[in-house]
């Protein structure tokens, strides 16, 4: 049986193998972390859709995109909006520096036509559709308004948004108060 001997190496060459070894080391490291970064991003779901106006994109399940500079965030996606009946001729321009009066039947109706409008409309303020027992102001179809009622849960239909006056009504859930801002921004 024959032992192999191995080659006794000076310190200086001990010392470029090291240096080779550490910068092998480094670059595959560094290529790793590279590649791990660049494939997340590249593998990411892209959530945007593409709409005649821009980009709708889901950011941590909002629906964002830029008008004019400003963030508009939304609930639901455009696609949901697609079957609703919306039946409006306005746009976001015939809200600009008005006091826009919302009766809405529940809160996340009211705080989507806030957070839409809130940078184009004097004001945005909750009001009564008629008479009310609550303590807010009684408004009808001679002040800008927008009225937001809920469908019967046991009917089997999406909503609608229809004009009638200087009022816009809104039935449905919010996929229709969506549809509804998506429609005055002209995202459809």
């Amino acid at each position: 049986m024959a032992l192999e001997i191995r080659k006794i190496g000076t310190e200086k060459e001990a010392e470029k193998k090291s240096r080779r070894n550490t910068l092998i080391l480094s670059i595959v490291m560094i290529a790793i972390l590279v590649f791990s970064t660049a494939g997340y991003f590249s593998l990411r779901e892209d959530t945007g859709t593409n709409t005649g106006s821009g980009k709708v994109q889901n950011v941590g399940g909002l629906w964002h995109f830029d008008y004019n500079g400003n963030d508009i965030k939304l609930s639901s996606p455009p696609e949901s909006a697609e079957n609703i009946s919306v039946l409006v001729l306005n746009k976001i321009e015939n809200y600009a520096g008005k006091t826009v009066y919302v009766a809405s039947e529940y809160d996340s109706g009211w705080y989507e036509i806030n957070s839409a409008l809130q940078n184009y409309a004097e004001r945005v303020q909750p009001a009564c559709f008629g008479e009310c027992t609550k303590n807010l102001p009684e408004k009808d179809c001679n002040e800008t308004m927008i009225v937001i009622s809920r469908l019967n849960a046991s009917v089997e239909q999406k909503g609608k948004v229809y004009e009638q006056d200087n009022c816009v009504f809104i039935e449905g859930n919010i996929d229709a108060v969506d549809a509804f801002i998506y429609q005055i921004f002209g995202i459809s």
